[in-house]
């Protein structure tokens, strides 16, 4: 079990420079965002990302999650290529018919989200950005399945500098305002397109799989309904925020939720691009699977609190620096509820594990569906009191509901003996120390910076006198921490960790 987790380890990192490639994006932006737009065309902004999310999930149809399950039915290279060409056609298919629906239909979109008709080109532009957009994360998938992780961080890094290049371009010089921003995804996702065609031509077999068919949409419907259900939920507080409030408000939140989801955007995503394959891997290992995805949920809490605190303790500090308008800063309070949601939110995803097993993806469109409607409920109390503090607070709330009843039906379907006593530990203990970060910031900026970082380093230490390691974890901190302790050996101890994953290949 150890050589996998290094291996996925090794994995995330490589990903990770893609992942980050590609959201970096986002928050490099923000500086020019943040000076060229009011804070009501941002919550504007917000508003569109939020669409694209959702017509990437529609037009896509979950194949390409259907796409993971079915890959490995047949450790054939022909029956690869063939189901690589199937799900591609399919999406094709499916995509155009969503975008001529789109498009036909883009003066109501554009009243529906802006109050005005005037703004189709920006719908239309979305339309085009969402073809490319899930064309390419089929390529994507295949290559996550071959577990071609440098190829996936060199085509993401390639949109991305693309995507940056151009964006500056039509903001600075041309003068444009969030349709340059659209122009200039459309040209990013067709570079990446064009520079990834050589790995297409390769992995096609122009053979449709019809028998297929039936038995993919059958699994991919409950997904898709389930994904966009999910979606609607994680854009539900930016949606009931524009209609029970104002763009401005819409703005602060949108802003910082964008920092917030830097955890999911670049953490949560690179873990995932390099476990989701091992996951499926593992089902045929009935003698280590268990104790393998327990320890996964366990270790992923862990690591990921790392970053929950150094966002939450420093968010103040991240809005002041990036953010050019004194308007944006209270957008700072809205980073640590929401780090916990996308906390609980990861907690759900390895939860699931037990339902994609057992194959009863049903339940997960069910209880997605449920949740939403509770988070709509919530939001409807909270957003007209609280504002975007009402949306951050329902958010969370909705993320610990999904998680605790997605956890329910999964254990019934597959138990797996997850450690949640330990689980709680981090989240109780994580929670303790972001209260009390936010005391230091009346502080004077360096003793605040400080204080925080000291806070940091002893969270380790602070779960140790709650007995929350195990002895063989202890001795494994301890033995790392010997071999790590001086930096004239790090040349080496890396040398070895590469050496020890490319042996496992």
């Amino acid at each position: 079990m150890l050589k996998i987790l290094r291996g996925t380890i090794k994995n995330t990192i490589i990903y990770s420079i893609g992942t980050l490639s590609s959201k970096l994006i986002g928050f490099i932006l923000i500086p020019l965002y943040t000076s060229v737009f009011p804070v009501q065309q941002y919550g504007m902004l917000g508003i569109l990302e939020i669409t694209l999310q959702v017509f990437i999930t529609i037009f896509g149809l979950g194949l390409s999650q259907a796409f993971f399950r079915w890959y490995w039915e047949k450790k054939d290279s022909k029956y690869q290529k063939e189901l690589y060409f199937t799900i591609l056609f399919m999406v094709l298919i499916a995509s155009f018919t969503f975008g001529i629906l789109v498009i036909y239909f883009q003066k109501p979109f554009s009243i529906l989200l802006f109050n005005t008709n005037t703004l189709t080109l920006l719908i239309r532009l979305l339309v085009f950005t969402t073809v490319l957009e899930v064309i390419n994360i089929v390529t994507l998938t295949l290559i996550r399945l071959q577990e071609k992780a440098v190829l996936y961080s060199f085509l993401t890094t390639v949109k991305f500098l693309v995507q940056l290049l151009f964006t500056i371009y039509f903001i600075v010089n041309l003068h444009m305002k969030l349709e340059g921003i659209y122009y200039a995804q459309i040209i990013g996702a067709g570079f990446l397109l064009l520079a990834s065609s050589p790995f297409i031509i390769k992995n096609l077999r122009f053979h449709f799989l019809t028998h297929l068919t039936g038995t993919v949409l059958k699994y991919s419907f409950p997904l898709l309904f389930s994904s966009i259900t999910l979606i609607i939920l994680s854009v539900t507080d930016r949606y009931m925020l524009r209609f029970l409030t104002d763009y401005e408000d819409v703005g602060i939140y949108s802003l910082g939720f964008k920092f917030a989801n830097f955890l999911r955007a670049v953490i949560i995503n690179s873990v995932n691009l390099a476990l989701l394959p091992v996951i499926y891997k593992m089902i045929g290992e009935t003698s280590t699977n268990k104790r393998f995805y327990s320890k996964v949920m366990t270790y992923y809490t862990f690591g990921l609190m790392f970053f929950v605190l150094a966002i939450s303790f420093f968010n103040l500090e991240i809005i002041k620096v990036l953010s050019r308008r004194v308007a944006y800063w209270e957008a700072y309070r809205v980073i640590p509820v929401i780090s916990f949601a996308i906390l609980f939110g990861m907690l759900r995803d390895v939860g699931i594990t037990g339902l994609n097993i057992a194959k009863k993806t049903s339940i997960i469109g069910y209880v997605t569906f449920f949740v939403a409607v509770i988070n709509l409920l919530i939001d409807w109390l909270t957003i007209p009191r609280w504002g975007y503090m009402g949306a951050a607070f329902s958010t969370l709330t909705s993320q610990i509901i999904y998680f605790s009843v997605i956890l329910f039906f999964a254990q019934k379907a597959y138990p797996i003996p997850y450690e949640l006593k330990k689980i709680g530990i981090i989240i109780f203990t994580g929670v303790g120390m972001v209260v009390l970060s936010q005391l230091f910031n009346p502080l004077p900026a360096i003793i605040r910076i400080l204080l925080k970082s000291a806070l940091i380093i002893l969270f380790p230490f602070i779960l140790h006198l709650f007995n929350f390691y195990d002895k063989i974890e202890s001795e494994s901190i301890k033995n790392i921490w010997l071999s790590w302790r001086n930096p004239s050996s790090w040349r080496s101890n890396i040398r070895r960790f590469i050496k020890s994953n490319t042996d496992t290949k």
